[in-house]
């Protein structure tokens, strides 16, 4: 249950509201999902500036506004006498409804009453009359909001009992196909750092040795000679006195480097107080080593450089006394100069350390070219920090080392211990060759597939979100409003305009499109009865002229064909400079751009028969327990705005849905105040125990168990 599981008042009105769907008017006060009242809202619309409230019942009265005026009344007579006519062919059928796709310069001919190309296009069976335009807007609009699709009394009924499976499934479209599409347009957050799709599901370790079994084992060896957490400083003998320091002792170390003579430079740099020219031990000054060890990689390099010969000096037994300090179990570590040589570290693994090294992109090169331990000189200028320090070629192998240790993301949070054990058990993409040799980390087709291919079919933007995304409104945006209510509204008021002027007589007129066409279907131009069949249309009808066949079928089909059809294709380009025909063509597109927007994402929810969805009391009352979730996404096209759009206002059922939604809204306002409100209804109930067996021994039953011999 929403809103941590409370019911309140509206909720439970809401509840009735959906599931009774206005059975119970005298309760709930008729369907809350209808287009009998809007709800008082005002929209300026960014396209045509108009004002207007985009709800569903304004989409309603501007379907019935426009089909009651005079041109589309002639339009629907003349086609309805059209299609029923026998003597009407496939073929001059299909020739009418090719005049508006013929037409794409103009589009004029879609505006009055025809498919725009793109949802036309949308549907899989070509429509049998061109007059289905706005009858098809106006069962799409009543389906998605569970209803029939049909006009009850002026107004569309929806059902709540089939709009919660229909909103459900375009949420989880919306939700899934946006986390596609956002990691699609994030893909490339690597960009040229981008090494190998091996290295990425490996976090970084397959670009540091593909060994993962024996480099692991040999991690784990290491214990505290090696920090995680000061990785870049690998090799520095000043890191290694801090590891002994971390680990509690210096051992025979302290001793030593206490002993080392330092010139005055050194010393100062120590924070010592000496004068110029001065040399001497930290010993003679009474400083702590320990101390002085905590410095690691920041000790001045001459101290460093001497601590790496004091390293160099250990005994067989003092390398097995700071060993056992560091945790150090690798056998190959013989003495103290080997605690900075990988081939030592990893005496097994060395030959297949690799580092990343960028040419015209970034790779991995091996470290050691040989299984001698010869330093790849590629790697030479990574050596520079610890040069003078240690052997140059140490230095070029700790760096290079150290570079490739670094991609391996947190590894800083981690212990060579848990690195080890873990990598041990790691897996490459061997054999995954098509996955392994991608060069990006997601290949190009990919992405267009989701930012391309996926937000838009043919002509159709499918997310008219943020970068492609979709929006709730994209899936069943029709009905409450969206690119509908609006270019509906305007070219209801522009076709009533461009009638008061006269433009549109070219088709109502006696001898207009309509009139020829009612003509021609009564066999007024003929044919004649005697060949050459001939058909003749009247001089000032659409057309005239004289058209002859071989049969009387072949005449009519020629004069409709090659006379009637180019002269409405004539008539329809003279509107190209006509600004409300203009204005028309462009609101007619935007209406059925969403038309095939919605149709082609119901498709991908295998949602595209809507009448099929399952009716059922449970569906409604999940939706109103789902109201005050659904009320928290205010977005732009999201569902509150949506279900706002779609209510009954003038329902008791229709207005509790919107103040479910408010009230779950202000719970969760009111909750990050720690108030809480009084109107949550207790949804426990009385109930009669049930009668079961016993499970428990009573005191003469225990007595009976018991053995006493």
């Amino acid at each position: 249950m929403s809103c941590g599981g409370s019911l309140t008042g509206s909720l439970l009105t809401a509840a009735g509201g959906l599931v009774t769907n206005g059975a119970a008017a005298g309760v709930f006060g008729g369907a809350p999902l209808s287009s009998l009242s809007s709800v008082p809202i005002s929209v300026t619309d960014a396209i045509t500036g108009e004002t207007l409230a985009p709800t569903l019942s304004t989409l309603t009265s501007g379907f019935s506004d426009i089909s009651g005026q005079s041109w589309y009344s002639s339009l629907s007579t003349s086609l309805s006498a059209m299609n029923a006519s026998a003597d009407f062919t496939s073929t001059m059928t299909d020739a009418w409804n090719s005049i508006g796709s013929d037409l794409s310069s103009t589009g004029f001919f879609d505006a009055v009453g025809g498919f725009a190309a793109d949802f036309n296009d949308t549907l899989s069976t070509v429509t049998t009359g061109i007059n289905q335009n706005i009858n098809e807007a106006v069962g799409w609009a009543g389906k998605t909001i569970g209803g029939t699709g049909q006009l009850v009394g002026g107004a569309l009924i929806g059902d709540g009992k089939k709009f919660g499976s229909i909103l459900g499934s375009a949420k989880g479209l919306v939700a899934e196909a946006n986390s596609m599409i956002n990691a699609a347009t994030n893909s490339g957050f690597l960009g040229d750092t981008f090494t190998s799709m091996d290295n990425i599901v490996t976090g970084g370790l397959s670009g540091v040795n593909l060994d993962f079994g024996g480099f692991g084992q040999e991690i784990a060896k290491l214990g505290g000679t090696v920090n995680l957490s000061n990785i870049t400083n690998l090799g520095s003998p000043g890191q290694m006195l801090s590891n002994l320091a971390d680990a509690g002792s210096l051992g025979p170390l302290y001793n030593k480097v206490a002993s080392i003579p330092l010139d005055s430079r050194t010393l100062q740099s120590l924070g010592q107080n000496v004068a110029s020219g001065t040399t001497a031990t930290l010993a003679s000054l009474g400083v702590d080593i320990t101390t002085i060890a905590r410095e690691g990689a920041n000790l001045p390099p001459a101290l460093q450089q001497a601590v790496y010969s004091e390293f160099e000096s250990l005994s067989t037994t003092e390398v097995a006394q700071v060993k056992s300090i560091l945790g150090n179990t690798v056998d190959a570590v013989v003495d103290g100069a080997d605690l900075f040589n990988p081939t030592k570290l990893f005496p097994e693994t060395y030959d297949t350390l690799t580092a990343p090294f960028r040419t015209a992109s970034v790779g991995s090169r091996a470290i050691y070219t040989d299984d001698s331990g010869s330093v790849n000189p590629i790697f030479d200028e990574l050596g520079e920090p610890l040069k003078g320090i240690i052997p140059d070629d140490l230095a070029v192998a700790n760096g290079a080392l150290a570079q490739s240790l670094e991609q391996i993301k947190n590894i800083q949070q981690s212990t060579t211990l848990q690195l080890g054990t873990e990598t041990a058990n790691l897996e490459t993409l061997k054999d995954l060759n098509l996955i392994n040799n991608q060069t990006s980390y997601v290949p190009q087709d990919v992405v267009d597939y989701w930012t391309d291919t996926y937000t838009t079919s043919g002509n159709v933007t499918l997310g008219t979100g943020q970068n492609g995304q979709l929006v709730l409104s994209d899936v069943i945006g029709f009905a409450a409003g969206y690119n509908s209510a609006a270019p509906f509204n305007q070219n209801k008021a522009l076709f009533q305009a461009m009638q008061d002027a006269g433009d549109l007589n070219v088709f109502t007129q006696t001898q207009g499109v309509y009139d020829t066409i009612d003509e021609f279907v009564a066999g007024t131009f003929g044919p004649t009865n005697v060949p050459p069949w001939t058909v003749t249309i009247t001089a000032g009808y659409v057309g005239e002229g004289s058209y002859t066949g071989a049969t009387e079928a072949e005449a009519r089909e020629n004069a409709f064909i090659n006379g009637i059809i180019p002269a409405v294709k004539t008539i329809c380009e003279g509107f190209a400079n006509n600004t409300n025909a203009q204005t028309i063509i462009r609101n007619s597109k935007r209406w059925n751009e969403q038309l095939a927007r919605e149709y082609l994402n119901q498709t991908r929810i295998d949602n595209q028969d809507l009448g099929a969805v399952r009716t059922s009391d449970d569906v409604a009352i999940a939706l109103a327990n789902e109201l005050p979730d659904l009320g928290q996404d205010t977005t732009a096209g999201g569902s509150a705005e949506l279900l706002e759009r779609i209510v009954d206002f003038s329902s008791v059922g229709g207005q509790s849905i919107i103040a479910a939604m408010r009230q779950g809204r202000n719970i969760a306002r009111l909750e990050a105040a720690n108030i809480e409100q009084d109107g949550a209804i207790s949804q426990t109930g009385e109930s009669s125990p049930g009668t079961l067996l016993s499970g428990q021994y009573t005191k003469a039953e225990s007595q009976d168990q018991l053995i006493k011999n």
